[in-house]
């Protein structure tokens, strides 16, 4: 181990005067608050983008395939059996939405009913039309399994149709958005519905077995279909969600990366304190042959052995937080405002590691100042007044 080395870790843990000992304390507090609550808003916000994602997903196509004018696709069956050669493609099914009206109990509520050709339900046995109902909407509608309502839908633009249906199942997607709004049904009760001969979709749903190229995926799509049809990929589709989340994480990284580096500064005025005690020691070092670079050094290595000590603190502090907020459930929120009602923490090692450069970086150039102020110390002035 070189001497600087050897004097760092030396005056690091030496005892110091009072204002000294008070000052690294609050360097080592600040820095391991500051390292800890970026941690924490860190991991919460990749977990609210992380459980927004997978929820969407798990509820919606990672590419959707439509005519520009929203129009029933007539040839759906042959498209689909084009689509199904392509690369990446897993599995399409013929979806339509379509904006109706359920009548409860006691209350009226808007809905979207969503039919699919991967619907949970099965094929009627009965002549009873059945439908799922998200459990968000049964509840503002007062309805269970078992119980008949009404579905008023809108044909022509302007004639209203109504049907008796049955609640065959409640489902729960985790989004209150889709909660509280949709309506599954099976294509043949769709029909049923409608009084059609035959179920003609306005979207086809394609799931892909890698989402993270579905962006490449849907430009083959766009490129074998041509102009009449519209391709979006749910990174487009979810276009603005993700970039508002994705600025909300690089927002509170500056601003609590500000707040460490001010936490830092009180590195700054430790050093500076220690300098001015350690005059005659530094005097002796420079009449020994010591030279500036290494009095830099060792005022360096000592103000970085103080933001370590911080650094480490607020990484333990921080995934301890992160922990005990998972395990209790902490962030419970409003679902009718932000969809989800309850946001994990997700920690991963590459953040972490990224904070932890972070605060390095601003504790080092704490200590640049007052490392060089040490250096320019003259032995003989200060020798001569011991």
């Amino acid at each position: 181990m070189r001497f600087e080395t050897k004097l760092a870790w030396r005056y690091f843990r030496a005892r110091r005067k009072s204002l000294a000992r008070f000052t690294s304390l609050v360097a080592v507090a600040g820095i391991a608050a500051g390292v800890a609550s970026l941690i924490v808003a860190q991991s919460l916000a990749q977990g609210f983008a992380s459980e927004m994602q997978n929820k969407i997903l798990a509820n919606t196509a990672h590419v959707s395939v439509f005519l520009k004018g929203g129009a029933e696709i007539s040839d759906w069956q042959k498209i689909k059996q084009d689509l199904e050669k392509s690369n990446n493609v897993k599995e399409i099914s013929a979806t339509t939405y379509e904006s109706a009206v359920i009548v409860g109990k006691q209350t009226t509520h808007y809905a979207v009913l969503r039919v699919s050709s991967d619907c949970e339900l099965c094929a009627p046995n009965s002549s009873e039309i059945e439908i799922s109902l998200g459990r968000e909407l049964a509840e503002n509608s007062d309805l269970q399994i078992g119980d008949e309502a009404e579905i008023i839908t809108i044909e022509n633009q302007f004639a209203p149709k109504t049907a008796k249906v049955r609640i065959k199942e409640i489902f729960q997607t985790g989004l209150y958005e889709y909660d509280a709004s949709w309506i599954r049904i099976s294509p043949e009760d769709f029909i049923r519905l409608k009084e059609q001969k035959e179920f003609t979709p306005t979207i086809l749903s394609v799931s892909v077995e890698n989402m993270y190229t579905a962006d490449k995926t849907a430009g083959e799509i766009q490129q074998n279909l041509g102009e009449n049809f519209k391709v979006v990929d749910w990174q487009q589709a979810n276009q603005p969600l993700f970039a508002a989340l994705s600025l909300e994480r690089k927002f509170a990284l500056a601003i609590i990366s500000l707040i460490i580096f001010i936490a830092a500064l009180n590195i700054t005025t430790t050093l500076a304190l220690l300098v001015n005690e350690r005059r005659l020691d530094i005097a002796v070092l420079r009449t020994c042959g010591a030279k500036m670079k290494s009095l830099i050094v060792i005022f360096l290595l000592e103000g970085l052995f103080l933001g370590f000590a911080g650094i480490l603190f607020g990484v333990i502090t921080g995934l301890l937080a992160c922990l005990a907020g998972n395990r209790f459930k902490i962030i419970n929120l409003s679902k009718e405002v932000y969809s989800l009602s309850y946001i994990p923490f997700h920690t991963n090692l590459e953040s972490i590691l990224f904070i932890v450069f972070i605060a390095f970086f601003l504790c080092a150039a704490a200590t640049v100042y007052p490392a060089y102020k040490a250096s320019r110390i003259k032995p003989l002035e200060n020798l001569r007044n011991y």
